[in-house]
């Protein structure tokens, strides 16, 4: 089981007894604890084991549908396969440049600079 499946379980357990303290405190009109814990004896006795038979009902029904939701999940998501694009040609390089290209070059770069210093 995962951290963040039993993280939402507690949550879930802590959100229903929440609601159930909820209900208690309007039932018994005030956050008196005597008078809490007395509204939850007799809920208790009433119930009986029937309380815990639908909390393992309901607890049940949510496990099998979050099981069935990832087992969906699943299915659903499964990876494509890896596109690996075709080498690609490359043209060959070019040749070298000659020495006297190269001076030239040198020249004209020089020529600029003269120019630019005016």
């Amino acid at each position: 089981m995962r951290w963040h499946t039993l993280w939402s379980f507690i949550l879930l357990l802590l959100f229903s007894s929440a609601t159930y303290l909820t209900y208690l405190v309007s039932r018994a009109g005030g956050l008196n604890p005597i008078l809490i814990n007395d509204v939850m004896q007799s809920d208790l006795s009433t119930l009986g084991p029937t309380a815990f038979l639908l909390d393992i009902f309901v607890f049940g029904l949510i496990i099998r549908w979050a099981v069935n939701r990832r087992r969906r999940k699943a299915l659903e998501t499964s990876k494509p396969p890896i596109f690996v694009p075709p080498m690609i040609a490359l043209p060959p390089p070019e040749p070298s440049i000659d020495q006297s290209s190269t001076q030239r070059i040198w020249e004209e770069m020089a020529m600029l600079n003269e120019h630019e210093n005016l």
